[in-house]
């Protein structure tokens, strides 16, 4: 029910900069619906209540009788170099309400090392909405010089950034319950700091969960069932409930949430790393809020897990996600509770978004400077078609590991007995395609066999990956040797070739991982790139997906990457690289 906030007449104060009338502001302190104002200085709140005694004369009023006030939406685990950039993506969140987005680190990190990856951070000060960023502790997928690039001497210095408010989601959670782990010491820094430790505690039982929680894990993202949501909570986990372009579980979980009526301070919405056609066509933060509104959950705590929760879990509380004196001026007005995408967007004290319309640019970014080209490959390299064929020695057969593909990310051994031809082996390229991981710098090659992406692939060369290699899935070794040369010569990006010649290219010029493309374009060649493999076989939902995990290290359970094709839950290398240099 609304209320109205109690009188206050208060002496006269330098006039607002921003004045919200007459709206219902949705109070995520005390989980009312109070009609009152809102005045805004600079980028702060600096009174809610009944009076207009901060209207001045260059006051700009709002008149907002009949609209809901809701603070900015937070997004609290945000990949932003899902082939789209950290610009992009913010521009799209921000039009849909998003206000604060809590960034992975892991390309950028990667490929910037720690003192340029900084002075980046920096780079995002001024745009309209607030970045703050995860540092990873580790690569997705195995690296040549990782211990160099992820030492804790490195991890410590970047921890200590203001901009880093957590350790991003820790993938390698078995060596902190095996005890290899390198990374307490960066655990105890982070807790010192007061900032966070994210898990992917995907797959954990609640023997293990106990135990990671123990280690200092925080947080999970990964629960695919009710029985993962009530595990997690009741360990002390804040659990960030996902809906994505790869899994839409959001449903199922807040069915359990709602039928068990667990209390839900300690939960918070993400869209994790959602494909730029998904997020086009069902929204950001506000596509979560509304599931969790048809799902019956009540409008206070819909909103509150997409705002005051995760301002909490950050312990940014006393800045972000509330409407309230001295809080960042950031909210979002809403034609009505029931509908999350609103009407106006304001954040930092200024109006950026207007009917789904920004109206406040973005800066530019100097994306050379952080990702110059001429990185892309550290030598001058062209693929052979040589390069695409399996050595094998010792016989006239040999069992060899196929991966076969069970959905977009997850994968399963079948061991298969081949011929061996002249030092190779002999497969049916209508029944297998051949994968391989390609170091960017044309110094080593893993290659295996692939079941179930779709037969019809003469060659697909991506260099849109966790491990920012080139990967390669196809059946004809001369089209295959071109589309990775393509990919060469654009620095970067996405290629199917069909017969003579490319039927389809992207190019990812920033760090072959993102393009420089606004979104809405990017949706467009998703769409283009999912019809042609589709139309080719490939069985699946969400392509993009298989392109980001064939090479990672974290995902059952086989991959192909720099260690060779490797049994990710044996930690065992089925079948080796093939160094090139």
């Amino acid at each position: 029910m609304k209320r109205t906030l109690s009188q206050h007449t208060g002496s006269h104060e330098e006039g607002a900069d921003l004045f919200l009338k007459g709206g219902t502001i949705l109070n995520v302190y005390s989980g009312e619906l109070l009609e009152g104002n809102i005045a805004v200085r600079g980028e702060r709140i600096v009174y809610v209540g009944p009076s207009e005694h901060h209207v001045g004369k260059d006051t700009r009023v709002l008149e907002l009788v009949g609209k809901t006030i809701t603070p900015g939406y937070i997004e609290p685990h945000f990949h932003p170099w899902d082939v789209y950039n950290p610009v992009s993506v913010g521009e799209e969140a921000c039009r849909r309400g998003t206000t604060t987005v809590f960034c992975d680190d892991l390309v950028f990190y990667m490929e910037m090392g720690p003192v340029l990856f900084q002075e980046f951070m920096g780079a995002f000060s001024d745009m309209p909405i607030k970045y703050y960023w995860s540092l990873r502790t580790a690569p997705q997928s195995p690296m040549r010089n990782e211990k160099e690039i992820f030492s804790v001497e490195n991890l410590l210095t970047v921890l200590e950034d203001p901009r880093v408010q957590s350790i991003g989601e820790i993938t390698r959670w078995m060596e902190l319950i095996e005890g290899t782990s390198r990374i307490p010491p960066v655990i105890a820094r982070t807790k010192e700091l007061k900032k966070r430790v994210d898990g992917h505690t995907a797959g954990a039982r609640y023997d293990k969960l106990n135990r990671l929680a123990l280690a200092g894990i925080e947080s999970c993202h990964e629960s695919i069932n009710g029985q993962n949501v009530l595990d997690r909570l009741r360990l002390g986990f804040y659990v960030m409930l996902r809906e994505s372009s790869l899994r839409q579980d959001l449903s199922l979980l807040l069915k359990t949430v709602a039928r068990e009526r667990v209390l839900t301070d300690r939960l918070l919405l993400t869209t994790d790393g959602s494909m730029p056609e998904y997020y086009h066509r069902q929204g950001v933060t506000d596509h979560l809020i509304r599931i969790a509104l048809k799902e019956g959950i009540d409008p206070v705590s819909a909103y509150r897990m997409a705002t005051i929760n995760p301002a909490v879990y950050f312990g940014f509380d006393h800045r972000i996600g509330g409407i309230a004196p001295g809080r960042d001026a950031d909210m979002v007005i809403l034609k009505d509770i029931h509908e999350p995408t609103p009407e106006t967007v304001i954040s930092r004290g200024r109006i950026v978004a207007r009917e789904g319309t920004l109206i406040q640019s973005f800066p530019a970014m100097d994306w050379e400077r952080y990702f110059p080209k001429a990185t892309f490959s550290r030598r001058e390299w062209r693929a052979r078609e040589e390069l695409f064929r399996i050595p094998a020695t010792g016989g006239t057969s040999t069992a060899f590991p196929v991966i076969q593909l069970v959905n977009p990310a997850i994968t399963r051994t079948r061991w298969v007995e081949f011929p061996v031809r002249d030092g190779y082996l002999d497969f049916d390229t209508s029944r297998f395609l051949l994968v391989a991981t390609i170091g960017r710098d044309g110094d080593w090659i893993t290659t295996g066999l692939l079941e179930g992406f779709g037969n019809g692939i003469e060659a697909l060369v991506s260099s849109y990956n966790t491990a920012a290699q080139i990967l390669v899935v196809g059946k004809n070794a001369r089209a295959m040797s071109a589309a990775v040369n393509r990919v060469l010569e654009m620095k970067g990006g996405i290629v199917i070739f069909d017969g003579n010649g490319p039927c389809f290219e992207l190019a990812l010029p920033i760090g072959g991982v993102m393009s420089d493309k606004a979104l809405p374009e990017l949706a467009e060649k998703e769409r283009e790139l999912q019809s042609i493999l589709f139309s080719k076989g490939y069985p699946h939902h969400d392509p993009m997906y298989t392109l980001v995990f064939l090479p990672n290290d974290f995902l059952p359970e086989v991959r192909v990457n720099y260690r060779g094709i490797l049994d990710v839950k044996n930690d065992r290398v089925l079948w080796p690289r093939t160094d090139l240099i």
